[in-house]
């Protein structure tokens, strides 16, 4: 039937359709790359968030008390020495506190960068060394995982050990994905893995167990020509690291550790089950999926180094010599394992992509919905819920007390984790360590303008009671405030 309309058809309609193609073609490349920003930006809202909600606990104010920018150079280094880590991260704090003070906040904002430029590095490094899916899923779970958003959160030196281990393992898939014709990209690969391996050994110990474990992979993996290269580059980090830490161990008490043997191996892996996946269902949903895609051999298995093999065999390397180490020196923690997340995280991600690639986008974007969600869930606890040990409240309790303005305060442990809260605020306060595990008599002791008996950081609830009777106290003489794993003993006053 004849509508009146002219026929629609020649070159006209065939660019029409081109322009059309071109169209979609673009809106998808830059719709994903929409997808790659609005992930970072929603880690960065997740990391910087309520940064100082949480009170400060001992690690992190050892830490600034290290990193003072009050100290003369010398002073910070013989701090540095004595502790148990490289040097790195606290210069890095060193010089931010020397800018922009060592509050909460402050403290805590290097970290912070660290986690979202860790989460930049897994939308932007994998390139073709990753599907698609999978260059998404990444970054996803880097950005909602319940360690790194612990860690990226606090003022220590294991947000910028992840930055690191993201960027070596990575690298490290790059270096596998290179084609025999594109030495140029060979060379970038190997020489950041080298860089990124270098600063993450003296950063922390296990990021040269890291570090070691990728070029060791690498090695393992690659074609022969490349072996040479990269057994050169793996002796450029060695060398100085060995170097340090024969000149570190003079230095450094081995009791600083003690506590590792001490801890249950028990406990040490479901704490890093929780960082990792945020608890046992999340986990066990990551098992089954991976256990699902061995069963079926999917594609991204074929491979000998396929970013699977090559993650878990950065994974096992590394735990590896973590465990011979431990033969003779407890090292073995859930925090210093947190060096395979981004491993773990390739791994999740290629189950992804596998699912998409044999039942297609619902199957995948299901399992990666389900799996983001059940990791998240700790994360809001961090935000409404106290975790880490209230010295800050604590703190401003003793220091606001009428009478104990220029007094003597028993405090329990390190006198000088009080002595940062205290020492700006109340030059003339005396704190009186009693240390960890010793006795003293508190119940004799004489009236004073001061009502505060003892205050107590780091203490948990069951261990009251105990320490109570050691220092020769009752629940019924004295008012006991209390916060989270912290409490201030005072006087009981009369009526």
């Amino acid at each position: 039937m004849d509508t009146g309309r002219p026929a629609i058809n020649g070159p006209l309609a065939q660019g029409g359709l081109d322009w059309f193609g071109r169209a979609r073609k673009w809106i998808y490349a830059q719709g994903f790359a929409a997808a790659l920003c609005a992930v970072v930006l929603c880690a960065g809202a997740l990391r910087l968030y309520a940064l100082d909600y949480q009170s400060l606990w001992s690690d992190e104010i050892f830490s600034l008390i290290v990193a003072d920018p009050a100290l003369t150079f010398g002073e910070f280094w013989d701090r540095v020495l004595t502790d148990t880590h490289p040097p790195i991260y606290y210069l890095i704090l060193r010089l931010w506190s020397s800018v922009f003070g060592q509050s909460e906040f402050a403290a805590r904002i290097p970290s912070a960068l660290f986690g979202i430029l860790s989460v930049c590095a897994a939308a932007t490094l994998p390139g073709s060394s990753l599907s698609r899916s999978a260059r998404l899923a990444l970054p996803l779970l880097i950005a909602a995982s319940p360690g790194a958003v612990w860690y990226d959160r606090e003022a220590r030196s294991y947000a910028l050990l992840l930055l690191l281990s993201t960027i070596i393992t990575l690298c490290l898939l790059r270096l596998l994905r290179v084609t025999p014709s594109d030495e140029r990209q060979a060379r970038s690969a190997v020489i950041m893995l080298a860089a990124a391996g270098l600063f993450a050994a003296f950063t922390h110990y296990f990021g040269f167990l890291i570090a070691t474990a990728a070029f060791s992979a690498c090695f393992l993996l690659t074609e022969r020509r490349y072996k040479p290269i990269i057994g050169f580059f793996g002796c450029i980090i060695a060398v100085p690291f060995v170097a340090w830490a024969v000149f570190h161990a003079q230095f450094t008490d081995p009791r600083r550790v003690a506590w590792i043997g001490e801890f249950q191996i028990a406990a040490t892996i479901n704490w890093f089950v929780f960082l990792a996946c945020g608890g046992t269902p999340s986990f066990m949903l990551f098992a089954g999926a991976a256990g699902l895609l061995f069963a079926s051999g999917g594609r991204c298995l074929a491979e000998r180094a396929s970013p699977v093999w090559a993650c878990l065999l950065v994974c096992l390397l590394t735990l590896a010599a973590a465990a011979a180490i431990s033969l003779h020196t407890a090292i073995l923690t859930s925090r210093n394992m947190i060096v395979i997340l981004p491993a773990v995280y390739v791994i999740a991600a290629e189950l992804t992509a596998s699912l998409v690639r044999r039942w297609g986008t619902i199957a995948g974007a299901m399992y990666l919905s389900a799996q983001l969600g059940l990791m998240s869930q700790p994360i809001t606890a961090y935000y409404t819920t106290p975790m880490k040990e209230q010295w800050r409240e604590s703190a401003a309790l003793a220091l606001d007390t009428p009478g104990c303005e220029a007094a003597a305060i028993h405090v329990y442990g390190d006198a000088a984790n009080y002595r940062f809260y205290t020492k700006s605020a109340r030059l003339q306060l005396r704190l009186i360590e009693i240390p960890v595990g010793a006795s003293a008599d508190l119940g004799n002791e004489p009236v004073t303008s001061c009502p505060i008996l003892l205050w107590m950081v780091g203490v948990s609830a069951w261990d009251l009671d105990d320490l109570l009777a050691r220092f020769q106290l009752s629940r019924s003489s004295v008012d006991i405030a209390e916060f989270h794993e912290a409490y201030v003993i005072r006087r009981k006053q009369p009526g």
